[in-house]
């Protein structure tokens, strides 16, 4: 009776790992795409990344790419420094999410935070949601 539990434990395990690691390079892949999108200030990948880009928000979604192509330069080592690491939230509901912080040299400007939120019910080639903080014209100078 035993041995039947921890075979069908063990089953179930494997494919929860399996999954797990699915939806973690799903991840990975698209924040890849978001940052290559980005570097070459390409609105049309950009915004088919984003869930819900086409309705109210998405001239304020192509104001975001758009700044941060313009500090793409200053922020890129930063991006490869940090890499991709995926963390779980709750805000909102059970989400995963990507974040970089990214300090301004020299200065005593806020740090700009970008934070890509993914939700498994929109799959994970899409991001649910960006969010950049920071005092954005303080960084243009």
């Amino acid at each position: 009776m035993i041995k039947p539990l921890i075979t069908v434990f063990l089953f179930l395990f494997l494919i929860n790992c399996t999954s797990q690691k699915r939806d973690e390079e799903q991840i990975t892949e698209t924040v890849q795409k978001f940052w290559s999108a980005v570097r070459d200030d390409n609105e049309e990948k950009y915004l088919s990344l984003i869930d819900n880009s086409e309705g109210d928000l998405k001239l304020a979604m192509l104001d975001q790419l758009h700044f941060l192509h313009r500090n793409y330069n200053k922020i890129n080592k930063e991006i490869e420094k940090q890499g991709i690491q995926i963390k779980n939230t709750n805000e909102l509901g059970p989400q995963k999410a990507v974040e970089y912080t990214f300090n301004k040299p020299a200065t005593d400007v806020i740090p700009l935070s970008v934070q890509l939120f993914f939700f498994k019910p929109q799959g994970y080639q899409t991001i649910f949601n960006v969010r950049i903080l920071g005092n954005l014209p303080a960084w243009e100078n």
